[in-house]
C-alpha cells in the first residue's frame, strides 16, 4: 500500500507536466474544488438564490483552505445568481446587494487563500438586454445589431441568438472575458450547452458561442478553464472538445428538494458514464458528473454505502470533484472520503475507467493507469440485498500473480493467485489498487 500511496503522490505531483504539449494546458488533470449551486438548489429555510452572497462565499473559501485544499481542492466556482443587470455596454454586472465589493474583491479574498474563481454564464443575449440595446464597448454597434434575424433561440433556457459573421459580435465577448479576466477569474462555465441541455437537434446551436468564448479566452493573459454545461450531446463532442476542458454528460445531480441529491440520480450515471469513457484524457478534456455531495450524510440525501459508492464512480471516471455541500458542515465520514489520497490520486491520474459489461445491478469497472498498476471497482446497485462479486484477474488482462490494496481503507489484500470475492451490501462497493508481478500481464 505504500508503494501505491507513493505511486499516487508522484502523479499529483508530476500532473502538471502530463501532455506538456497539448493544447489545453488549463486543463492537464480533472479540476477539484466546490460549486455554490446546490446550496442555492436545496429547499431548505435560508438557502435558495439568496444563498448566494459574498459572505457565504468567503466561509466557504476559508473551509476549503482549512480542511481540503492540502489534498487539490482550490477552486471555488460562483453559479448563476452572481450577476444583477448589466454595465453600460451590456456586460453582466455584479449584483452589489450580493456582493458589496462586486466579484473583483471576492476574487482577491479567494486568491489569497491560494484558490481560484470561477464564474457562470450563458450564451447568447438575454431577452432584456435585447431592449435595453447598449453599445459593444469600443465600437458604434449596438447588441441588436449582433443577433441572429429572425430572432432565435441561443441555449437550452432560451434568450437569442448570436450571429457571429456579424460586425461587434466577437467584440462583445471578448468585452466579458477581458473584464472578467480583469476582476481575477480562473473558470467560465457556460450553461445551457446546445445540441444538448434537453435540444436533441440542431434547433438551437451555440456551438459558434463555445468557438467564440474560446477564442476570447485564449486573447487573455490569465489562464482560464472552460467548462460546459449542462448535458452536451455526445453526437457533437467533436465539434466541443477542442474548445472546451470539460462538459457535463448528465442532466443536474440535484433533486431539488430538502435533500442535495439521491440514490437515483447516481445510479443514472452509471449508465451513461460508459458511453463516454473514450472521450476523455489529459490535453483532450474531462466528462462531468456534476457536483460530488458526499460531504455531509444529513444534507446530502445518501446513506454512508451511497456516498462511498458516488465518491468511487466520479474518481474511477476521472471526472472533476467539485463538492457541493457546505464544507463550514462536513462530517467526518465526508471529510475521509474527499481527502482520500489514494482515491484521489485515481482521479488525478485521469484515466476513465471501463466496466466489464455494461448494465446489470453487480459491475465492476477497471483502468489500466499507466503506471504498473491497475484500479478495479466492484458495485452492488441492488436496491436491497447483499450480493456476492468475483473479480477474475484475467478479465482484466492480468495473468499472474498481483499484488492488492483496498485502497479506501489502506490495507493490503496480499499476493492474489486466484479470484478475489467481496460480498457487499445494498449500494456499496470496493475500490482497489492493483500491482501485477513480474509475468502478470497478458502478453
Amino acid at each position: 500500500m505504500k508503494t501505491l500511496l507513493r505511486l499516487g503522490a508522484t502523479v499529483l505531483l508530476l500532473g502538471a507536466v502530463v501532455a506538456a504539449g497539448a493544447v489545453k494546458p488549463v486543463g492537464r488533470r480533472p479540476f477539484m474544488g466546490w460549486t455554490s449551486w446546490d446550496q442555492e438548489a436545496l429547499q431548505q429555510p435560508g438557502h435558495g438564490e439568496a444563498w448566494l452572497t459574498a459572505a457565504h462565499i468567503r466561509a466557504q473559501s476559508d473551509a476549503m483552505h482549512r480542511l481540503l485544499q492540502r489534498y487539490g481542492y482550490n477552486r471555488i466556482n460562483l453559479d448563476s445568481g452572481w450577476a444583477s443587470g448589466y454595465d453600460m455596454h451590456g456586460r453582466p454586472a455584479a449584483d452589489t446587494v450580493k456582493f458589496p465589493g462586486g466579484i473583483a474583491a471576492i476574487a482577491r479574498y479567494v486568491h489569497k487563500n491560494g484558490q481560484l474563481l470561477g464564474i457562470y454564464w450563458i450564451p447568447g443575449i438575454n431577452a432584456d438586454l435585447y431592449r435595453i440595446n447598449p453599445i459593444i464597448a469600443g465600437t458604434h454597434i449596438t447588441i441588436q445589431q449582433i443577433c441572429a434575424k429572425p430572432l432565435q433561440a441561443a441555449n437550452g433556457f432560451g434568450g437569442y441568438k448570436i450571429d457571429f459573421s456579424k460586425p461587434g459580435a466577437h467584440r462583445y465577448v471578448d468585452s466579458i472575458v477581458r473584464q472578467w479576466a480583469r476582476w481575477g477569474v480562473d473558470f467560465i462555465k457556460l450553461d445551457g450547452i446546445a445540441p444538448g441541455s434537453d435540444k436533441t437537434d440542431l434547433s438551437v446551436d451555440a456551438r459558434p458561442d463555445v468557438r467564440a468564448w474560446a477564442a476570447a479566452v485564449a486573447k487573455q493573459k490569465r489562464s482560464i478553464w472552460l467548462e460546459l454545461s449542462w448535458a452536451i450531446d455526445r453526437r457533437f463532442l467533436p465539434d466541443f472538445q477542442p474548445y472546451a476542458n470539460g462538459w457535463r454528460i448528465e442532466g443536474d445531480v440535484d433533486r431539488y428538494g430538502s435533500t442535495l441529491t439521491g440514490w437515483q440520480q447516481i445510479l443514472r450515471r452509471f449508465s451513461d458514464a460508459p458511453h463516454w469513457v473514450n472521450e476523455a484524457g489529459a490535453g483532450r478534456g474531462w466528462n462531468d458528473l456534476d457536483a460530488l455531495l458526499v460531504g455531509n450524510g444529513r444534507e446530502d440525501g445518501l446513506n454512508s454505502e451511497e456516498r462511498r459508492t458516488a465518491a468511487t464512480l466520479w474518481a474511477i471516471s476521472a471526472a472533476p470533484l467539485y463538492e457541493g455541500d457546505d464544507l463550514t458542515q462536513l462530517d467526518s465520514l465526508g471529510i475521509s472520503l474527499l481527502t482520500n489520497k489514494a482515491v484521489i490520486a485515481v482521479d488525478q491520474m485521469g484515466h476513465p475507467a471501463h466496466p466489464l459489461h455494461r448494465g446489470g445491478r453487480r459491475q465492476i469497472w477497471y483502468a489500466n493507469e499507466g503506471d504498473g498498476t491497475w484500479t478495479a471497482a466492484l458495485f452492488n446497485l441492488h436496491d436491497h440485498s447483499v450480493q456476492t462479486i468475483t473479480l477474475h484477474r484475467k478479465d482484466l488482462g492480468l495473468y499472474g500473480p498481483v499484488e492488492a490494496t483496498d485502497l479506501w481503507s489502506g490495507k493490503s489484500l496480499g499476493v492474489l493467485q486466484g479470484p478475489i470475492t467481496f460480498h457487499l451490501e445494498a449500494h456499496a462497493c470496493r475500490l482497489l489498487g492493483l500491482r501485477p508481478l513480474q509475468s502478470s500481464v497478458q502478453p
